[in-house]
Protein backbone atom coordinates (compact mmCIF):
# COMPACT_ATOMS: atom_id res chain seq x y z
CA UNK A 1 0.00 0.00 0.00
CA UNK A 2 1.38 3.42 -1.25
CA UNK A 3 0.60 6.30 0.66
CA UNK A 4 1.91 9.80 -0.50
CA UNK A 5 1.73 12.60 2.23
CA UNK A 6 1.40 16.57 1.02
CA UNK A 7 2.35 19.81 2.52
CA UNK A 8 1.23 23.02 0.61
CA UNK A 9 -0.98 25.30 1.93
CA UNK A 10 1.53 28.05 4.20
CA UNK A 11 5.07 27.10 3.19
CA UNK A 12 8.04 24.91 2.78
CA UNK A 13 5.62 22.58 0.50
CA UNK A 14 7.08 19.09 0.38
CA UNK A 15 6.19 15.54 -0.30
CA UNK A 16 6.52 12.17 1.21
CA UNK A 17 5.66 8.20 0.35
CA UNK A 18 5.22 5.55 2.50
CA UNK A 19 5.03 1.67 1.38
CA UNK A 20 3.29 -0.28 4.35
CA UNK A 21 4.40 1.91 6.82
CA UNK A 22 8.02 2.71 5.88
CA UNK A 23 9.11 6.00 4.46
CA UNK A 24 10.26 5.35 0.88
CA UNK A 25 11.32 8.52 -0.16
CA UNK A 26 10.60 12.74 1.20
CA UNK A 27 12.25 16.23 -0.03
CA UNK A 28 10.81 19.73 -0.11
CA UNK A 29 9.66 21.54 -3.33
CA UNK A 30 12.82 24.44 -2.99
CA UNK A 31 15.29 21.77 -3.57
CA UNK A 32 14.16 21.33 -6.77
CA UNK A 33 13.10 25.01 -7.48
CA UNK A 34 15.24 26.54 -5.72
CA UNK A 35 12.94 29.18 -4.09
CA UNK A 36 13.50 29.73 -0.62
CA UNK A 37 10.96 27.83 1.34
CA UNK A 38 8.91 26.74 -1.70
CA UNK A 39 6.79 29.29 -1.20
CA UNK A 40 5.70 32.65 0.41
CA UNK A 41 2.46 32.22 2.93
CA UNK A 42 0.16 33.80 1.37
CA UNK A 43 -3.90 33.66 0.24
CA UNK A 44 -2.36 33.24 -3.44
CA UNK A 45 0.06 30.61 -3.38
CA UNK A 46 -2.63 28.06 -1.20
CA UNK A 47 -3.07 26.39 -4.38
CA UNK A 48 0.58 25.42 -5.65
CA UNK A 49 1.32 21.67 -5.08
CA UNK A 50 4.72 20.54 -4.86
CA UNK A 51 5.01 18.85 -8.14
CA UNK A 52 8.46 18.20 -8.29
CA UNK A 53 8.84 16.70 -4.79
CA UNK A 54 5.97 14.03 -5.73
CA UNK A 55 7.92 13.54 -9.07
CA UNK A 56 10.96 12.92 -6.91
CA UNK A 57 8.75 10.26 -5.00
CA UNK A 58 6.94 8.70 -7.13
CA UNK A 59 10.35 7.87 -9.12
CA UNK A 60 11.81 6.70 -6.19
CA UNK A 61 9.51 4.09 -5.66
CA UNK A 62 9.48 2.83 -9.43
CA UNK A 63 5.52 3.95 -9.75
CA UNK A 64 3.23 6.59 -11.22
CA UNK A 65 0.24 8.63 -9.60
CA UNK A 66 -2.40 6.42 -10.72
CA UNK A 67 -0.66 3.40 -8.58
CA UNK A 68 -0.72 5.42 -5.36
CA UNK A 69 -3.53 3.91 -2.86
CA UNK A 70 -4.07 7.18 -0.65
CA UNK A 71 -3.25 10.81 -0.25
CA UNK A 72 -2.99 12.64 2.86
CA UNK A 73 -3.01 16.31 2.50
CA UNK A 74 -2.00 18.17 5.80
CA UNK A 75 -4.32 20.40 6.63
CA UNK A 76 -8.15 20.08 6.47
CA UNK A 77 -10.10 23.06 5.29
CA UNK A 78 -13.69 22.10 6.08
CA UNK A 79 -12.79 22.51 9.95
CA UNK A 80 -13.07 25.81 9.17
CA UNK A 81 -15.52 26.27 6.38
CA UNK A 82 -18.52 26.18 8.69
CA UNK A 83 -21.96 26.29 6.92
CA UNK A 84 -20.53 26.21 3.73
CA UNK A 85 -19.02 22.70 4.00
CA UNK A 86 -21.92 21.45 1.66
CA UNK A 87 -22.78 24.74 -0.29
CA UNK A 88 -21.79 24.53 -4.03
CA UNK A 89 -20.21 28.24 -4.06
CA UNK A 90 -18.29 30.60 -1.34
CA UNK A 91 -18.41 34.02 -1.81
CA UNK A 92 -15.29 36.06 -2.73
CA UNK A 93 -15.23 40.11 -2.92
CA UNK A 94 -13.30 41.47 -5.54
CA UNK A 95 -11.71 43.50 -2.86
CA UNK A 96 -11.22 41.89 0.23
CA UNK A 97 -9.39 44.26 2.19
CA UNK A 98 -11.30 47.15 1.09
CA UNK A 99 -14.09 46.12 2.92
CA UNK A 100 -15.20 44.51 6.76
CA UNK A 101 -14.21 40.77 7.31
CA UNK A 102 -17.07 39.21 8.14
CA UNK A 103 -17.64 37.75 11.58
CA UNK A 104 -17.52 34.15 9.95
CA UNK A 105 -13.78 34.54 8.55
CA UNK A 106 -10.92 34.90 10.69
CA UNK A 107 -8.92 36.78 7.39
CA UNK A 108 -10.94 38.38 4.43
CA UNK A 109 -8.90 36.16 2.24
CA UNK A 110 -10.46 32.64 3.96
CA UNK A 111 -12.44 31.95 0.80
CA UNK A 112 -10.12 32.33 -1.45
CA UNK A 113 -7.52 30.04 1.00
CA UNK A 114 -9.94 27.42 1.07
CA UNK A 115 -11.42 27.08 -1.76
CA UNK A 116 -7.79 26.75 -3.37
CA UNK A 117 -7.69 24.04 -0.41
CA UNK A 118 -10.86 22.19 -1.41
CA UNK A 119 -9.35 22.18 -4.74
CA UNK A 120 -6.42 20.55 -4.62
CA UNK A 121 -7.60 16.76 -5.44
CA UNK A 122 -8.25 18.85 -8.92
CA UNK A 123 -5.03 20.61 -9.40
CA UNK A 124 -2.89 17.05 -8.26
CA UNK A 125 -5.07 15.30 -11.31
CA UNK A 126 -4.72 17.93 -14.14
CA UNK A 127 -2.17 20.83 -12.85
CA UNK A 128 1.17 18.88 -13.00
CA UNK A 129 3.39 20.79 -15.31
CA UNK A 130 4.64 19.97 -18.80
CA UNK A 131 7.75 18.29 -18.25
CA UNK A 132 6.39 15.78 -15.45
CA UNK A 133 2.98 14.74 -16.69
CA UNK A 134 4.48 11.36 -17.22
CA UNK A 135 3.94 10.29 -13.60
CA UNK A 136 0.94 12.46 -13.19
CA UNK A 137 -1.52 10.14 -16.13
CA UNK A 138 -4.29 8.24 -15.74
CA UNK A 139 -5.77 10.22 -12.34
CA UNK A 140 -9.46 11.73 -12.01
CA UNK A 141 -10.10 14.51 -9.18
CA UNK A 142 -11.68 11.32 -7.33
CA UNK A 143 -8.68 8.76 -7.55
CA UNK A 144 -8.16 5.68 -8.13
CA UNK A 145 -6.50 6.96 -4.75
CA UNK A 146 -8.27 7.70 -1.79
CA UNK A 147 -7.78 11.16 -0.80
CA UNK A 148 -7.73 12.48 2.84
CA UNK A 149 -7.48 15.72 4.66
CA UNK A 150 -5.28 15.50 7.88
CA UNK A 151 -5.70 17.77 10.22
CA UNK A 152 -2.28 20.48 10.24
CA UNK A 153 -1.53 19.80 13.82
CA UNK A 154 -2.52 15.91 14.40
CA UNK A 155 0.04 15.73 11.02
CA UNK A 156 2.89 17.59 12.88
CA UNK A 157 2.59 15.55 15.89
CA UNK A 158 2.53 11.88 13.47
CA UNK A 159 5.90 13.02 12.32
CA UNK A 160 7.32 13.28 15.79
CA UNK A 161 5.70 10.35 17.41
CA UNK A 162 5.36 8.00 14.51
CA UNK A 163 9.02 8.66 13.16
CA UNK A 164 10.22 8.61 16.55
CA UNK A 165 12.49 5.94 18.18
CA UNK A 166 9.52 5.70 20.96
CA UNK A 167 6.26 3.20 21.33
CA UNK A 168 5.40 5.29 24.55
CA UNK A 169 6.19 9.25 24.80
CA UNK A 170 4.38 12.83 25.16
CA UNK A 171 4.06 14.80 21.80
CA UNK A 172 4.09 18.36 22.00
CA UNK A 173 3.57 20.95 18.59
CA UNK A 174 4.07 24.10 18.33
CA UNK A 175 4.16 26.46 15.18
CA UNK A 176 2.75 29.38 13.76
CA UNK A 177 -0.92 28.09 13.58
CA UNK A 178 -2.94 25.45 11.59
CA UNK A 179 -6.70 25.34 11.22
CA UNK A 180 -6.87 26.48 14.57
CA UNK A 181 -4.52 24.46 16.82
CA UNK A 182 -1.47 26.50 17.27
CA UNK A 183 -0.13 24.41 20.18
CA UNK A 184 -1.15 21.10 21.01
CA UNK A 185 -0.67 17.95 23.29
CA UNK A 186 -0.95 14.50 23.40
CA UNK A 187 0.20 10.93 24.21
CA UNK A 188 1.34 8.45 21.47
CA UNK A 189 1.38 4.43 21.65
CA UNK A 190 1.93 2.64 19.32
CA UNK A 191 0.64 3.93 15.63
CA UNK A 192 -1.78 5.42 18.22
CA UNK A 193 -2.47 9.05 19.21
CA UNK A 194 -4.46 9.88 22.12
CA UNK A 195 -5.43 14.03 21.86
CA UNK A 196 -4.85 15.52 25.20
CA UNK A 197 -5.64 19.34 24.12
CA UNK A 198 -4.42 22.58 22.40
CA UNK A 199 -4.18 26.36 22.26
CA UNK A 200 -6.04 27.87 19.57
CA UNK A 201 -5.20 30.83 17.14
CA UNK A 202 -4.63 34.24 17.65
CA UNK A 203 -2.60 32.64 20.81
CA UNK A 204 0.77 31.56 19.12
CA UNK A 205 4.29 30.94 20.14
CA UNK A 206 4.77 30.61 16.64
CA UNK A 207 3.19 34.00 15.37
CA UNK A 208 4.54 36.23 18.32
CA UNK A 209 8.32 35.12 17.07
CA UNK A 210 7.52 35.90 14.00
CA UNK A 211 6.12 39.54 14.58
CA UNK A 212 9.46 40.24 16.44
CA UNK A 213 11.49 38.39 13.32
CA UNK A 214 9.65 41.08 10.99
CA UNK A 215 10.07 44.19 13.73
CA UNK A 216 13.87 43.74 13.25
CA UNK A 217 13.49 43.84 9.75
CA UNK A 218 13.84 40.40 9.15
CA UNK A 219 11.71 38.38 7.10
CA UNK A 220 9.08 36.03 8.88
CA UNK A 221 8.50 32.93 8.24
CA UNK A 222 11.51 32.70 6.81
CA UNK A 223 14.13 34.35 8.95
CA UNK A 224 13.29 33.30 12.38
CA UNK A 225 16.59 31.16 12.57
CA UNK A 226 18.59 35.20 12.51
CA UNK A 227 16.36 36.34 15.79
CA UNK A 228 17.39 32.84 17.73
CA UNK A 229 21.20 34.10 16.73
CA UNK A 230 20.50 37.96 17.00
CA UNK A 231 19.75 36.62 21.09
CA UNK A 232 23.09 35.42 21.52
CA UNK A 233 24.27 39.01 21.45
CA UNK A 234 22.08 40.99 23.61
CA UNK A 235 21.13 41.40 27.35
CA UNK A 236 17.36 40.15 29.06
CA UNK A 237 16.89 44.19 29.41
CA UNK A 238 12.70 43.27 28.42
CA UNK A 239 11.97 40.46 30.04
CA UNK A 240 9.26 42.26 31.91
CA UNK A 241 7.77 43.17 28.43
CA UNK A 242 7.77 39.92 27.18
CA UNK A 243 6.61 38.07 30.20
CA UNK A 244 3.48 40.49 29.77
CA UNK A 245 2.89 40.04 26.38
CA UNK A 246 2.94 35.98 26.97
CA UNK A 247 0.98 34.34 29.74
CA UNK A 248 1.16 31.02 30.32
CA UNK A 249 -2.04 29.20 32.48
CA UNK A 250 -1.98 26.32 34.46
CA UNK A 251 -3.02 23.52 32.61
CA UNK A 252 -0.99 23.66 29.33
CA UNK A 253 -2.55 26.98 27.46
CA UNK A 254 -1.44 30.20 27.60
CA UNK A 255 -2.30 33.93 26.43
CA UNK A 256 -0.39 36.28 24.04
CA UNK A 257 -1.71 39.90 24.42
CA UNK A 258 -1.04 42.01 21.34
CA UNK A 259 2.73 42.55 21.35
CA UNK A 260 2.49 46.36 19.84
CA UNK A 261 6.30 46.22 19.57
CA UNK A 262 6.61 49.51 17.96
CA UNK A 263 4.97 51.23 20.69
CA UNK A 264 6.87 49.43 23.56
CA UNK A 265 10.59 49.78 21.50
CA UNK A 266 10.20 52.30 19.39
CA UNK A 267 10.89 52.59 15.72
CA UNK A 268 10.74 48.85 13.72
CA UNK A 269 14.66 48.14 12.43
CA UNK A 270 14.12 48.78 8.05
CA UNK A 271 15.43 45.69 6.41
CA UNK A 272 19.95 46.09 6.22
CA UNK A 273 19.47 48.77 8.60
CA UNK A 274 22.12 48.73 11.49
CA UNK A 275 21.68 46.52 14.21
CA UNK A 276 21.50 47.86 18.06
CA UNK A 277 22.13 47.04 21.02
CA UNK A 278 18.19 47.89 21.97
CA UNK A 279 17.79 45.13 19.16
CA UNK A 280 19.89 42.36 20.25
CA UNK A 281 18.39 42.78 23.59
CA UNK A 282 14.68 42.34 21.77
CA UNK A 283 16.05 39.35 20.40
CA UNK A 284 17.54 38.15 23.66
CA UNK A 285 14.32 38.39 26.29
CA UNK A 286 11.86 37.06 23.65
CA UNK A 287 14.24 33.94 23.34
CA UNK A 288 14.18 33.54 27.18
CA UNK A 289 10.51 34.32 27.42
CA UNK A 290 9.93 31.07 24.55
CA UNK A 291 12.33 28.84 26.33
CA UNK A 292 10.55 29.58 29.74
CA UNK A 293 7.19 29.21 28.55
CA UNK A 294 7.98 26.05 27.06
CA UNK A 295 9.63 24.45 29.54
CA UNK A 296 6.44 25.45 31.89
CA UNK A 297 4.26 23.96 29.14
CA UNK A 298 6.76 20.51 28.98
CA UNK A 299 6.09 20.40 32.33
CA UNK A 300 2.36 20.22 32.30
CA UNK A 301 2.84 17.74 29.87
CA UNK A 302 5.00 15.53 32.14
CA UNK A 303 2.71 15.61 34.96
CA UNK A 304 -0.18 15.11 32.78
CA UNK A 305 1.78 12.21 31.22
CA UNK A 306 3.88 10.60 33.57
CA UNK A 307 5.86 9.66 30.40
CA UNK A 308 9.65 9.24 29.99
CA UNK A 309 9.75 10.15 26.63
CA UNK A 310 9.48 14.00 24.90
CA UNK A 311 8.62 14.02 20.93
CA UNK A 312 8.77 17.26 19.58
CA UNK A 313 7.86 18.98 16.31
CA UNK A 314 6.55 22.06 14.46
CA UNK A 315 8.46 25.67 13.43
CA UNK A 316 9.28 26.35 17.00
CA UNK A 317 10.83 22.80 17.39
CA UNK A 318 13.26 24.21 15.18
CA UNK A 319 14.89 26.62 17.77
CA UNK A 320 17.71 24.62 18.71
CA UNK A 321 18.80 27.13 21.42
CA UNK A 322 15.04 26.01 23.09
CA UNK A 323 15.58 22.22 22.64
CA UNK A 324 18.66 22.59 24.33
CA UNK A 325 17.56 24.25 27.26
CA UNK A 326 14.32 21.57 27.75
CA UNK A 327 16.82 18.66 27.38
CA UNK A 328 18.71 20.18 29.86
CA UNK A 329 16.18 21.37 32.70
CA UNK A 330 12.96 19.76 31.22
CA UNK A 331 11.38 17.03 33.31
CA UNK A 332 11.92 14.44 30.48
CA UNK A 333 14.60 11.90 30.17
CA UNK A 334 14.45 11.70 26.04
CA UNK A 335 13.52 14.12 24.05
CA UNK A 336 13.28 13.15 19.93
CA UNK A 337 12.99 16.31 17.46
CA UNK A 338 11.79 15.18 14.24
CA UNK A 339 14.54 16.69 11.95
CA UNK A 340 12.04 18.04 9.19
CA UNK A 341 10.20 20.00 12.29
CA UNK A 342 8.55 22.51 9.90
CA UNK A 343 5.52 22.38 7.85
CA UNK A 344 7.41 20.07 5.43
CA UNK A 345 7.33 17.58 7.97
CA UNK A 346 3.51 17.29 7.83
CA UNK A 347 4.01 15.77 4.52
CA UNK A 348 5.54 12.46 6.87
CA UNK A 349 3.20 12.88 9.46
CA UNK A 350 0.49 12.74 7.31
CA UNK A 351 1.53 10.21 5.22
CA UNK A 352 2.23 8.25 8.26
CA UNK A 353 -0.78 9.13 9.90
CA UNK A 354 -2.84 7.76 7.19
CA UNK A 355 -0.76 4.55 6.89
CA UNK A 356 -1.11 3.15 10.02
CA UNK A 357 -5.28 4.18 10.06
CA UNK A 358 -5.46 2.05 6.75
CA UNK A 359 -3.37 -1.06 7.97
CA UNK A 360 -5.78 -1.06 10.91
CA UNK A 361 -2.93 -2.14 13.26
CA UNK A 362 -0.88 -0.74 15.76
CA UNK A 363 2.34 -2.36 14.09
CA UNK A 364 5.43 0.22 14.20
CA UNK A 365 7.05 -0.57 10.66
CA UNK A 366 9.80 2.73 10.53
CA UNK A 367 11.98 4.44 12.71
CA UNK A 368 13.77 7.74 11.46
CA UNK A 369 17.08 6.39 11.82
CA UNK A 370 18.40 9.34 9.65
CA UNK A 371 17.18 12.67 7.45
CA UNK A 372 18.63 11.13 4.25
CA UNK A 373 15.08 10.84 2.08
CA UNK A 374 15.92 12.85 -1.03
CA UNK A 375 17.38 12.14 -4.38
CA UNK A 376 20.98 10.57 -5.24
CA UNK A 377 23.05 10.55 -8.17
CA UNK A 378 25.26 8.19 -9.48
CA UNK A 379 28.50 9.22 -10.57
CA UNK A 380 28.27 8.23 -14.09
CA UNK A 381 24.87 10.38 -13.62
CA UNK A 382 27.19 13.46 -12.51
CA UNK A 383 29.34 13.07 -14.96
CA UNK A 384 26.77 13.12 -17.57
CA UNK A 385 25.86 16.32 -16.87
CA UNK A 386 28.96 18.04 -16.46
CA UNK A 387 29.67 17.19 -19.84
CA UNK A 388 26.37 18.55 -20.94
CA UNK A 389 26.98 21.54 -19.10
CA UNK A 390 30.58 21.67 -20.82
CA UNK A 391 32.16 22.69 -17.13
CA UNK A 392 35.23 21.45 -16.55
CA UNK A 393 36.14 18.56 -13.84
CA UNK A 394 38.67 15.94 -12.79
CA UNK A 395 37.73 12.75 -11.11
CA UNK A 396 39.78 12.44 -7.35
CA UNK A 397 41.83 9.83 -6.14
CA UNK A 398 41.74 10.82 -2.42
CA UNK A 399 38.55 12.76 -1.72
CA UNK A 400 39.11 13.61 2.18
CA UNK A 401 42.71 14.83 0.96
CA UNK A 402 42.30 16.67 -1.36
CA UNK A 403 38.81 18.43 0.08
CA UNK A 404 41.36 18.71 3.44
CA UNK A 405 44.11 20.75 0.93
CA UNK A 406 41.61 22.74 -0.69
CA UNK A 407 39.99 23.75 3.00
CA UNK A 408 43.63 24.62 3.85
CA UNK A 409 44.26 27.11 1.02
CA UNK A 410 41.02 29.35 2.60
CA UNK A 411 38.70 28.29 -0.46
CA UNK A 412 35.02 27.06 -0.12
CA UNK A 413 34.09 23.67 -1.06
CA UNK A 414 30.37 22.52 -2.26
CA UNK A 415 30.42 18.92 -0.16
CA UNK A 416 27.44 16.39 -2.64
CA UNK A 417 27.45 13.02 -1.87
CA UNK A 418 24.69 10.62 -1.42
CA UNK A 419 20.77 11.53 -0.95
CA UNK A 420 19.32 14.82 -0.01
CA UNK A 421 18.87 15.66 3.39
CA UNK A 422 15.14 16.16 4.19
CA UNK A 423 14.56 19.29 6.32
CA UNK A 424 16.32 22.69 6.71
CA UNK A 425 19.45 21.89 8.49
CA UNK A 426 22.36 20.71 5.88
CA UNK A 427 24.11 17.33 7.34
CA UNK A 428 26.44 16.71 5.29
CA UNK A 429 24.87 15.50 2.02
CA UNK A 430 24.87 18.98 0.55
CA UNK A 431 26.78 21.48 2.25
CA UNK A 432 29.48 24.35 2.12
CA UNK A 433 32.07 23.42 3.60
CA UNK A 434 34.91 26.48 4.61
CA UNK A 435 37.72 26.65 7.00
CA UNK A 436 37.16 28.63 10.31
CA UNK A 437 40.68 29.74 11.12
CA UNK A 438 40.65 33.04 9.46
CA UNK A 439 37.75 35.45 10.71
CA UNK A 440 37.18 37.06 7.50
CA UNK A 441 35.44 33.80 6.40
CA UNK A 442 31.99 34.27 7.46
CA UNK A 443 31.52 37.04 5.82
CA UNK A 444 32.77 35.66 2.58
CA UNK A 445 30.07 32.65 3.03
Amino acid sequence: MYTLGINAVYHDPAACLVKDGVVTAAAEEERFTHIKHGKRPIPFSTYELPFHSIDYCLREAGITLAEVDHIAYSYDPFLLLGSHRDEASITLPLEPTAHPTPDEWDSAWDPLFLASIVNAPRHLASGAPHHLQARFRDVRADGPYHWHFVEHHIAHAASAFHASPFTEAAVMTLDGRGEKATTSYSIGSGNQLRWLGQVDFPHSLGILYEQVTEYLGFLHSSDEYKVMALASFGAPRYLDEFREIVRPGAHGDYTILPPRLVERFGPARVKDGPLEQRHYDIAHSLQVVLEETVLELARWLYETTKAENLCLAGGVALNCVMNARLRDRGPFKRIWVQPAAGDAGTALGAALWVDALERGDNERRYHMHHAFLGPAYSDDEIEQFLRWSKLSYRRLSNVAEEAAEILAQDKVIGWFQHRLEFGPRALGARSILASPIHAGMQARL
